[in-house]
């Protein structure tokens, strides 16, 4: 007969203890603490925004162009939290309550987690987006050219046959400064017909990607010639107010850059401008005028268009006495014996600062004996003054004797 040892209480307790401890331990880590709530965060999880295309049926659009993100921290037990997917998370603004141009700060909706986890942040809380209206116009397009023509000839125009219609948000067409195409003329030797792509560009030269442009292919017809510089003699029409006068024209640029083909810029001496009316007038007032140019001729750099001053003054009187009566054009071996006047008075009127500006040592009065041969004339006196200077020469006409 065998007997078994008898193992002491407390040492069973032990055992007991190391037993369960290893069971704890074990369920632990397989299961996990399932009342222990931990922290995770998702970041930059997308947001989407939602219904954008009832934006356009309003006449409306996105002012900006670009993508939005979220990043969310949540609490939850260890298993859980395991169970969720990056991907299964989305965020999501809806656009379908915008009706009118204006700054909006949309909720965003999160979808994707379980109900057991606690969302403890959000960052943004709220998107704020900005919408504008849509709008079109139609604009001209601005060529710039690359490269020198070949043979010494230039380019004299280079325009687009057709404008283009630009549609975006308001903003965006209101920050267009112009829409341009870039043409090659390196080496050009004839006319030729290019077809350009074209670009919206703002004021510092930054192109504008948030509009449409259509077309926006081109044709641009470019012409090859040659240049000159040419002068602009303004002239002016009607009378000023009564005690006024016209002190001065003065016309900004002075000269104009022309083109043409090289036949006809040789028989352009001057560019036609209308006469720039002064009736009524009281005081310097100046005006931009539109120059028209002769049929196969362009303006260069925008030089169709110049500014015109005309200087307007208080009218004045006064006269000059002329000690001297001088000859001019008096045949060959013929002599004048006697001229009967000797002294003329000459009264000018006119603009102030013109009239005080004359002297009488820079005046000349004289007959013209043009064709005359020996014999008595009364000829009439004349000037080197402007005709419009002189109100009256006295004595007008004077006997002349050529031997």
């Amino acid at each position: 007969m065998v007997n078994k040892k008898k193992i002491p209480l407390y040492e069973k307790l032990i055992r007991l203890f190391i037993a369960v401890g290893i069971a704890i331990t074990l369920w632990f880590i397989v299961n996990g603490n399932s009342d222990m709530l931990i922290t995770q965060e998702y970041n930059s999880i997308p947001i989407t925004l939602t219904n954008v295309d009832t934006l356009t049926g309003k006449n409306l659009v996105l002012a900006e162009d670009k993508n939005y993100y979220l990043n969310l921290q949540v609490k939850g037990t260890d298993k859980n939290l395991r169970n969720i997917s990056m991907k299964d998370i989305t965020a999501e603004a809806d656009l379908s309550d915008i009706g009118e141009k204006g700054t909006y700060e949309l909720e965003i909706a999160v979808k994707g987690l379980p109900n057991s986890v606690i969302v403890t942040s959000m960052n943004p809380t709220t998107l704020q987006i900005q919408v504008d209206n849509i709008i079109k116009e139609d604009l001209d397009v601005a060529i710039v050219l690359e490269g020198t023509p070949a043979n010494d000839l230039s380019v004299i125009s280079a325009k687009s046959t057709e404008k283009v219609e630009v549609e975006g948000p308001e903003d965006s067409l209101a920050r267009i400064d112009k829409i341009t195409g870039t043409a090659d003329v390196n080496g050009l030797t004839k006319d030729t017909t290019q077809h350009l792509t074209v670009t919206a560009y703002d004021a510092s030269g930054n192109a504008i990607d948030d509009v449409d442009i259509l077309p926006n292919v081109v044709p641009v017809e470019i012409v090859l010639g040659k240049t000159k510089s040419i002068s602009i003699s303004p002239s002016i029409s009607g009378n000023p107010a009564s005690g006024y006068s016209v002190a001065g024209v003065q016309v900004e640029p002075s000269k104009v850059v022309i083109g043409a083909k090289e036949d006809l810029l040789t028989s352009i001496e001057s560019i036609p401008m209308d006469a720039i009316d002064v009736s009524e007038q009281s005081k310097t007032f100046t005006k931009d005028v539109n120059l028209t140019p002769p049929t196969g001729c362009y303006f260069l750099d925008n030089s169709g268009k110049v500014k015109v001053t005309v200087n307007i003054e208080s009218s004045v009187a006064k006269s000059f006495t002329l000690d001297k009566v001088n000859v001019t054009n008096l045949g060959a071996g013929l002599v004048v014996s006697k001229i009967k006047d000797s002294k003329v008075v000459l009264k000018l009127e006119g603009a102030n600062s013109v009239i005080n500006s004359q002297n009488a040592s820079q005046m000349d009065a004289f007959v013209d004996c043009s064709n005359l041969g020996p014999g008595e004339y009364e000829l009439p006196i004349q000037t080197n003054l402007s005709q419009a200077l002189v109100k009256s020469i006295t004595p007008a006409k004077t006997t002349v004797t050529i031997e």
